[in-house]
């Protein structure tokens, strides 16, 4: 089976990309690897659906520039599912390297608490695999509605109930150094792809009920205290994250109002 590993660039960490393309040619795969760079700066779901067109190959992989994958097993583990003909897209686990977190400020891990260790969303573009027969049967990415965050989910809500997605023991390691200020526009940033989300789907969103809550005022900020992921044992920085709750409710509300609003993710 042959891939296309499609890598959306814009103003990266020339080392951490250097890694991570020496990562993808290391892999133990059997197959082609073609790998494609889109450096135009267009937005990220533009970036990716360039790419898809661009592709030789009916498997793409989505990996942004820093995300590398966790050891040469990566590629295989994360395609094998596809020799099922029902699967139509695969989804890699996200890992923060340790020696990130590590040096994050106290109120930088407060705000990031919940991507400490591995996650595993419903479909995630970092390090995503899919059909490429399915992204065009729906049209591809959403690239007019959403520019840097939503279009995974977008895209989930659209191709669910075509298929078969599959969760494979595939891990990439999410190389993305920040401070509490940064994380905070992230939450607005992914506030406005939900909020833009919601108002196109609604109901029949799964976990609507979240995205919903946490925008309305005051319960917002209740509903993030009692959300605190106790499980990654870390109950140190809980006091801390109350505090912080504060102002990521506010970048919360800003985003995903604007999005609602607009019908459009723009931030």
């Amino acid at each position: 089976m042959n891939v296309s590993v499609i890598i959306p660039i814009f103003n990266p960490d020339r080392n951490v990309l250097k890694k991570l393309i020496q990562a993808v040619k290391e892999q133990k795969f059997n197959g082609k690897i073609e790998i494609l760079k889109i450096e135009e700066n267009m937005g990220f779901a533009k970036q990716i659906n360039l790419g898809v067109k661009k592709s030789k190959y009916e498997i793409v992989v989505e990996l942004p520039q820093d995300c590398i994958p966790a050891n040469k097993y990566w590629l295989k583990n994360l395609v094998e599912p596809f020799e099922n003909k029902k699967v139509i897209a695969s989804v890699s686990k996200i890992r923060l390297p340790d020696f990130i977190w590590k040096n994050l400020s106290i109120f930088a891990k407060a705000a990031n608490i919940k991507e400490k260790g591995v996650i595993t969303s419903l479909l995630d573009g970092k390090g995503g695999a899919y059909r490429k027969s399915i992204l065009k049967s729906v049209n591809y990415f959403d690239e007019k509605t959403f520019k840097t965050g939503g279009e995974d989910l977008d895209l989930y809500m659209k191709i669910k109930n075509k298929g078969l997605i599959a969760y494979p023991k595939a891990e990439i390691l999410h190389y993305h150094p920040t401070t509490y200020i940064k994380r905070l526009k992230k939450t607005r940033q992914y506030a406005n792809g939900g909020g833009t989300i919601f108002r196109i789907y609604g109901l029949r969103m799964r976990g609507w009920h979240s995205f919903l809550i946490k925008a309305i005022p005051i319960f917002g900020i209740v509903a993030t205290i009692f959300s605190f992921p106790f499980n990654k044992k870390e109950t140190k920085l809980f006091p801390v994250y109350i505090l912080s709750s504060f102002l990521d409710h506010f970048y919360y509300l800003y985003g995903f109002w604007k999005g609602f609003l607009s019908g459009k993710q723009t931030i």
